[in-house]
């Protein structure tokens, strides 16, 4: 499913491929996400994320490049505090004092983990707004902080750009010029 929110409080779950026991009919994904599809890839809609680079994988896997990514708070995190944790769970207990429904709460763990989609809709929509939510306010703490010090927001743009090329690594691989890597090879 996909998860949005606006401000912080209020969030919406969108549940597209549960199929538990007690799935309730839901949405076609094909459908949705052709209906998202020019909010999604238009680079003047700005958009934030923890981790964006994961979100950008799952939905180029179904055919939508998504542009307008302003903010990943998983970035903001790793500028101002490289030595604590990134994921949202620690970042929502350490900056909101808040602390949700965790994947293992929902999923549970080792030879019993169940797929997310066989999570019963109701919980997965908390967990998924939990997370859009979580996700604006920590942002709205730390994007602040970043501006204070333009050396810092220097390096988030870095981060950020880097981040996009990191994606266009994983999702299209490198090509390496063999001759070239043996000769630098040799000279080091």
């Amino acid at each position: 499913g996909l998860s949005l929110s606006t401000e912080p409080g209020l969030a919406a779950y969108i549940p597209l491929a549960h199929d538990g026991p007690d799935s309730p009919k839901q949405l076609d994904l094909a459908t949705v996400l052709e209906r998202l599809r020019p909010w999604l890839e238009n680079p003047l809609a700005l958009k934030l994320g923890q981790h964006i680079k994961y979100d950008r994988h799952v939905l180029a896997n179904h055919g939508i490049e998504i542009r307008g990514y302003a903010h990943d708070t998983l970035l903001q995190s790793y500028v101002l505090e490289v030595h604590k944790p990134h994921g949202l769970e620690s970042l929502a207990l350490r900056h909101l004092g808040l602390q949700g429904l965790s994947y293992e709460d929902l999923c549970g763990k080792g030879a019993s983990q169940i797929a997310f989609s066989q999570v019963d809709v109701e919980r997965a929509a908390r967990y998924a707004c939990e997370d859009v939510d979580y996700t604006l306010r920590v942002h709205r703490i730390l994007w602040p902080r970043l501006q204070e010090v333009a050396r810092l927001g220097d390096i988030y743009q870095l981060e950020m750009e880097s981040s996009e090329t990191l994606y266009r690594m994983e999702r299209h691989g490198v090509l390496i010029d063999a001759h070239v890597l043996a000769q630098q090879s040799h000279e080091l």
